[in-house]
């Protein structure tokens, strides 16, 4: 008697755990959105799925470099079930289109998918994916911009015509956990003349000759790659409204300026517009027509960067032209052994680090808005997104790629609370509340 209960009980172990096996699934979250937060989320998915008990934690990227896929087997964090993690990069108004199903762009079965990377062994397959969540640089209201001309720049790609009068994100619920650092970017080739250390007092100041370092013989010294750009400097370049840098001064080697923008529903466009060009009352809008040859609009991070070393349907290895754009602050550029002539500046004197960001020296930035319809993420899914957001809220957690640039909004001393403030001291009166 006691035998058979010993075996009806093994039995019976083996049936659950046999159950249990079964019960284990995949669970797909899929983020879509700003590109200048691609390596941000495809680095932090492979430690947030490593930290949560994953095995064979796996990424994959297409050829393009704006789809990535990260997979976790077996997460004991989430109950033993399959993990995988998309995110594409597109333009941050994407954020909430794709959430509140408002457009198709790729013609998905229903507008609430998108294209991204099929599987870790076909990354270079886009199939239509749900969206869980979005990701923007800017909150919805802010896509205020117009843009108008090719696709990608210099490189073609079509007619884009996009007039945007904000973004209504009602009904989505909203996250906040990063800080987003944006910096400025120019061709080796714009070039100006300083005054060297032998010019004292002088050193660094731009000249056009010898006198206006102080007199002193060879302290103008020969032109080379600019290493800073001023609030005025941007304003006038992106406004449109300057056309040769020689128009700062004669210590500018004379020569077109090249403007390369991101159209309009881009969070980066949308940063400058009211970071640095108009937001808070110190200069125009952004341009908005194409000018070729002077102005440029295009799609991702990573098609403005091409812009900028130079590349088009005739130089497609790049060339030397007087050219500027903007992106995330840590993009890479000018790495050894490529054919990039790009080379990152300063704004103000400084670059967007996370301790320049956190303590109000330096003031590109925005506030990353992640947006969900929480009425369509699955029971599954709930567990991951509320730990993947809480993850990526840690200063902890902030990739080490990334760490030097990226911060957290819970470390910052300066905040603003929307793309219209200025950056103003935690606990301190709010200067620009009524």
């Amino acid at each position: 008697m006691k035998k058979q209960a010993l075996k009806t009980m093994v039995a019976a172990v083996a049936v659950l755990s046999t159950a249990a096996i079964a019960q284990a699934a995949t669970v797909e979250v899929n983020i879509y959105g700003a590109s200048a937060q691609y390596l941000f989320w495809n680095t932090a998915a492979t430690n947030f799925l490593t930290a949560k008990g994953c095995s064979s934690v796996t990424k994959a990227e297409d050829s393009s470099k704006k789809h990535g896929i990260t997979s976790g087997k077996a997460c004991s964090g989430f109950g033993g079930n399959d993990v995988i993690i998309r995110y594409s990069s597109k333009a941050s108004y994407e954020s909430v289109r794709s959430l509140k199903g408002t457009t198709n762009p790729d013609s998905c079965p229903n507008a609430y998918q998108r294209k991204m990377a099929d599987s870790i062994t076909a990354p270079n397959t886009l199939t239509c994916q749900t969206i869980t969540l979005g990701a923007s640089d800017v909150s919805g209201e802010a896509f205020v911009q117009e843009s108008h001309g090719q696709k990608f720049g210099p490189l073609g790609g079509g007619l884009v015509d996009n007039v945007l009068t904000g973004e209504n994100a009602s009904g989505l619920t909203s996250y906040n956990p990063l800080v987003v650092p944006f910096g400025f970017f120019v061709n080796n080739a714009v070039t100006a003349k300083k005054c060297t250390t032998a010019a004292g007092a002088m050193a660094g100041e731009y000249c056009a000759s010898d006198a206006d370092c102080g007199g002193t013989a060879g302290s103008c010294g020969a032109a080379s790659t600019i290493d800073n750009i001023t609030r005025l400097q941007a304003v006038s370049i992106f406004s449109g409204t300057i056309a040769d840098w020689s128009d700062f001064g004669g210590y500018f080697t004379a020569q077109p300026v090249v403007a390369c923008l991101r159209h309009a529903g881009s969070g980066t466009a949308a940063a400058l517009d009211f970071s640095v060009v108009r937001g808070n009352g110190w200069g125009s809008g952004l341009a908005s027509f194409e000018n070729p040859g002077a102005v440029w609009f295009n799609e991702g991070s990573t098609d403005l960067i091409k812009c900028v070393n130079g590349n088009s349907t005739a130089t497609p290895s790049g060339s030397a032209i007087g050219a500027i754009g903007y992106a995330d602050a840590d993009q890479t550029v000018g790495a050894a052994g490529t054919s990039q002539n790009v080379k990152a500046v300063k704004y103000n004197g400084h670059f967007g680090t996370r301790y320049n960001l956190r303590n109000g020296v330096y003031d590109f930035w925005t506030t990353q808005w992640v947006y969900e319809d929480t009425a369509r993420t699955t029971i599954a899914q709930r567990p991951i997104v509320d730990a993947l957001v809480a993850y990526a809220s840690a200063p902890a957690n902030v990739p080490a790629t990334k760490a030097k640039y990226w911060a957290t909004k819970d470390e910052m001393k300066f905040f603003k609370g929307s793309e219209a403030e200025y950056p103003y001291l935690l606990g301190a009166v709010n200067p620009q509340l009524p």
